[in-house]
């Protein structure tokens, strides 16, 4: 029940933040040069930035963008990590040995060092689009390895279990045992672990922007607008200027709600 409710709060604040954007006169980049840090007006619902630009309508943006963002990073990092967990556990000792010595490096990386290593790539006339994609694609190659040990795990227990060997005394082909029996059998690993990343991805997007490394100016996103909490000024004038954070604290505990009552393999 408590999932159910997790679940329609977070539909109903997605659907009026895609209402939000849908039907206000400001888009999430326009400016009005006569109404700069004002409080909640009858044109500015929750007041503006130091820009002139809509804090309603840019954390609505900054909600969707969080949440698709950390979806697809979830997803792609998932993929990944099963791919690699279930090529190691069906392979030779050898090969899976190698395989999982280049996961444990990765794990080893220092993420926020190889971001900004990636960012300094971009070049200085990137769109804000690409350093979005970037962003979430980086955080995606760099969550997969933690998850593609325990993947690596249950491969292994399938892998000399009696249905398994029955399988393959009835001619099934390994991709064959794989798609039909292991994977769906790995659903319960899965998904856990896909609810677990979301927040943590979305988490990791927000702290990254604070640091000016996350997603570029001018789209909205939880980072960029969670550093108006440093403009003493601003938080007197206006009370507004939290709504983001709360909105994101409100976002995460709905999300973490999802996977608190799911088993966690490590």
């Amino acid at each position: 029940m408590k999932k159910l409710l997790a679940a329609v709060f977070l539909l109903l604040l997605v659907l009026a933040a895609v209402l939000t954007l849908c039907r206000s006169r400001w888009s999430y980049a326009e400016q009005d040069r006569e109404a700069i840090l004002t409080p909640a007006t009858a044109a500015h619902l929750a007041g503006t930035d130091e820009l002139g630009r809509d804090r309603l309508v840019r954390t609505a943006g900054a909600l969707l963008i969080g949440l698709t963002g950390a979806t697809v990073a979830a997803a792609i990092s998932i993929v990944v990590a099963a791919g690699f967990g279930l090529l190691a556990g069906f392979s030779p000792r050898w090969i899976a040995a190698a395989l999982m010595f280049f996961s444990d490096g990765f794990l080893s990386l220092p993420w926020l060092f190889f971001l900004m290593m990636v960012r300094s790539l971009l070049p200085l006339t990137a769109t804000p689009l690409t350093t979005a994609v970037t962003t979430f694609l980086v955080l995606a190659f760099l969550g997969w390895p933690a998850f593609a040990r325990a993947i690596y795990r249950g491969a292994l227990e399938m892998r000399g279990s009696e249905w398994m060997i029955q399988g393959r005394a009835s001619g099934l082909t390994t991709w064959q045992l794989m798609r039909l029996h292991v994977v769906p059998q790995l659903c319960p690993l899965i998904l856990p672990q896909f609810l677990i990343c979301v927040p943590a991805f979305i988490m990791a997007e927000a702290n990254l922007g604070a640091l000016g490394l996350g997603v570029g100016e001018p789209i909205p996103s939880w980072g960029a607008m969670l550093m108006e909490l440093d403009n003493t000024a601003l938080l007197v004038s206006s009370h507004w200027v939290y709504l983001p954070i709360a909105l994101l604290v409100v976002v995460l505990m709905i999300l973490e709600s999802f996977a608190s009552e799911v088993k966690v393999y490590a």
